[in-house]
């Protein structure tokens, strides 16, 4: 099987003078039929002059200064541009080629000239003063040698290809530095949020200790007068004058509650030790989530199972089952208002081999100026009295802990997923040749 013929270097003779170009033409290209006659001369008597292909260039003509100028741009456009232009200096009545020449670099910066003049129009100095001094330039006195035509447009388009390939070496170059860089900062925002995080689970430990004790203490004793209310507000008449009584011992009771789930909260997050690893069946967790979650996931919200196959992971069931309990409600608080509501569960296998864990919602989505404190503790979009703001620190902490990873996507008004990342237990993974396939949005 021959080997594609290679695209063919792309010259512009620029000059008013028509015979100029057909002298350029019978210079830099094969006669048609000729590489044929060569190639069948070769076979039939092995002379093995077959002549190359190399030397043979796509010309184009123009016949002014400014129509060379709108043919760099057009080829530029194309993404087929110009290698080499031979230029004629003199073209009345329009610009020169000098100022063609100035005015084509700024189309197109690459491009190698050839300045051909039969006069000494402008001096050395002058076109350094005008051009300045560039490697694209040469200077090509009429009449010129075929050979030397011949030489000078081989060697400056292979220069011009070597300068493109060095153009796309740095932009390659460029790109991986902006990547690496990008992947460094967001390595290091994680590492300072964990810094942050285990900062404030330290702190967070020994304050909830310290609230945890006299707290209990206040919730024993409201709950001890409140039962003795009751048994001392037993006539219709004590309870009407003792209403009031015991309405603010209710609300004493229901604060010293919330901020013992607060505690309670605290406590989790500041739990520093590493949990209990073993193989866990993902697929049984999330639907134990699910089921504790079905109060929460009223009437006309649509669960949705994407289900793939997927080995055990090396985690904590209880762990997880807190970390996708917490998710899914999320997600039913974020379908308020909707009217389609619908959830959709989702397992599969990452193409790193680590398996991917979704919960997404079509509801009100997270704003932009949000995104980025979601797993900060305190933090919480939620009304005052709906949460404490813990909820996804925890799940954070507790995933990390497990050596995996969790992420969210957003779009605003449209919904938002929450993706977990978990290694597979030790011998479970599954062949590394199977493809990978995406969660349904």
């Amino acid at each position: 099987m021959s080997s594609p013929t290679p695209e063919r270097r792309r010259i512009l003779v620029v000059d008013d003078n028509p015979a100029i170009h057909q002298d350029f033409r019978k210079i830099l290209t094969v006669p048609e039929g000729l590489d044929e006659l060569e190639a069948m001369e070769s076979v039939l008597f092995g002379s093995g002059r077959v002549r190359s292909r190399a030397l043979d260039f796509e010309l184009d003509s123009a016949m002014s200064g400014e129509e060379s100028v709108r043919r760099v741009k057009a080829a530029v456009e194309e993404g087929r541009p110009y290698a080499v232009i031979f230029m004629d200096i003199r073209m009345p009545p329009g610009i020169d080629g000098v100022e063609a020449t100035l005015r084509l670099w700024r189309e197109d910066a690459d491009v190698q000239v050839v300045l051909c003049s039969a006069y000494s129009d402008y001096s050395w100095d002058e076109l350094s003063r005008k051009l300045g001094s560039s490697e694209r330039l040469l200077i090509l006195r009429k009449p010129f040698d075929n050979i030397e035509v011949r030489q000078m447009a081989h060697s400056l388009c292979e220069k011009w290809e070597l300068l493109r390939q060095s153009h796309r070496r740095m932009d390659d170059l460029e790109r991986a530095v902006e990547e690496r860089t990008r992947a460094l900062a967001e390595a290091n925002m994680r590492l300072m949020r964990a810094q942050k995080l285990e900062a404030l689970g330290r702190m967070s430990a020994g304050l909830a200790h310290e609230v945890n004790n006299p707290l209990s203490y206040v919730l024993s004793n409201l709950r001890h007068v409140q039962m003795g209310l009751e048994k001392l507000l037993c006539t219709q008449e004590a309870q009407r004058e003792g209403e009031d009584l015991r309405e603010a011992c209710r609300d004493a009771v229901f604060g010293a509650e919330r901020i013992a789930r607060i505690v309670q909260d605290v406590r989790l997050f500041a739990r520093l030790d590493e949990p209990a690893k073993e193989p866990v069946d993902v697929r049984e967790v999330v639907e134990h989530a699910v089921s504790l979650a079905g109060t929460t996931l009223r009437p006309g919200i649509r669960v949705v199972r994407d289900f793939q196959e997927i080995p055990r992971v090396l985690g904590n069931d209880v762990g997880l089952g807190q970390v996708f309990l917490n998710l899914i409600v999320n997600a039913a608080h974020a379908l308020e208002g909707r009217s389609e509501p619908c959830i959709r569960l989702g397992l599969a296998r990452c193409a790193d081999g680590r398996v991917a864990v979704e919960v997404q919602d079509n509801g009100c989505g997270i704003s932009p100026e949000h995104l980025g404190r979601l797993f900060e503790p305190f933090f919480t979009t939620k009304p005052v009295g709906m949460g404490t703001g813990l909820g996804l620190s925890i799940c954070h902490g507790i995933v990390t802990r497990l050596g995996g990873d969790i992420t969210v996507d957003t779009v605003s008004g449209q919904g938002t997923t929450f993706r977990v990342l978990l290694t597979p237990a030790s011998g479970e993974a599954l062949e590394p040749d199977a493809p990978e396939r995406k969660l349904s949005a």
